[in-house]
């Protein structure tokens, strides 16, 4: 009888122990609970800190801080037909007030991921993908603004009224199908090979128009030099007629000074004082006459 008297004593102790360690519960700081009692949801969430609680309450915890998801080389289909594969991430947070719904209605929080943010992220994701006539328009930064604010539109107005609220939407690692990178590669290839033959014929125009400058140069230098010449035979033929004009002159004013008695007169000066031995006169039938020597 002692026996069963303690037993009893110590299963009723245990229990009061177990009822005592269950009368209460914890909720840490961003973090919210949701009780169950017999698998039924409870109105109220706990928010965080401590509680006193039915001890037969079974608890779910929700993290209500900022969760950020990345769904991987997600292929989003062009109007061209040709598919991109990209990063796309959504930041989210679940709405406190609407814990008690989600576990009702979707479950835990990986729940809420796979049945209503990714289905939802990949039909947006295809809708937009049609207003995009060229795969290669996803590396246009205006295309992607277009694409980020028509996901985070339809994200939000359609997580809202399930507990999560989108806070943003990102897009990263863009890859282009084979096809397009090959064509992009050979086109800018092509790109910097004309380049390159710009500059080459730059340089060949450069050089060319150097080749000129220099043939002008040396046109005005010819040409220069010609009028110099020209200039300077100019100035000795002005020279000689302005000698000749003068010596002309002297000649004119020469010949008007002279006179029979100054002919005389140079005739007399010039006379060495002999004779000539010869003499042919005018009106004697040309007879020649010769004179005595002078002694």
């Amino acid at each position: 009888m002692n026996k069963l008297k303690y037993a009893g004593f110590g299963g009723t102790a245990l229990l009061l122990l177990v009822v005592l360690f269950n009368s209460y519960t914890t909720v840490p700081a961003g973090h919210n609970k949701v009780a169950t009692l017999f698998g039924k949801v409870q109105d109220d969430a706990y928010a965080e800190g401590f509680h006193f609680v039915n001890p037969l309450l079974n608890f779910v915890s929700f993290d209500l801080r900022q969760q950020t998801y990345t769904w991987e080389k997600v292929q989003v289909p062009s109007q061209d037909k040709l598919k991109t594969s990209m990063d796309i991430s959504v930041a989210f947070r679940l709405d406190a007030n609407e814990t008690t719904n989600i576990l009702q209605n979707t479950g835990v929080l990986k729940d809420v991921i796979s049945k209503h943010i990714t289905p939802k992220v990949r039909s947006l994701l295809r809708e937009a993908g049609k207003t995009v006539k060229q795969s290669q328009d996803f590396f246009v930064e205006s295309v992607q603004q277009d694409l980020q604010s028509y996901m985070e539109d339809g994200l939000i107005k359609y997580l809202q009224d399930r507990g999560v609220i989108v806070t943003a939407v990102l897009f990263r690692d863009i890859t282009l199908p084979q096809v397009v990178t090959s064509a992009v590669i050979q086109t800018k290839e092509r790109q910097e090979q004309l380049e390159r033959e710009k500059a080459q014929l730059k340089i060949v125009e450069q050089q060319a128009q150097q080749q000129v400058k220099q043939a002008e140069a040396r046109e005005m230098a010819a040409v220069a030099d010609a009028n110099a010449k020209k200039t300077m035979a100019d100035a000795e033929a002005y020279t000689i007629a302005i000698e000749a004009q003068a010596q002309a002159k002297a000649n004119q004013l020469l010949a008007k000074s002279l006179s029979s008695s100054l002919i005389r007169y140079n005739a007399v000066d010039k006379w060495d004082g002999h004779y000539p031995q010869t003499l042919m006169g005018g009106k004697m039938n040309g007879v020649i006459l010769n004179l005595p020597g002078s002694k």
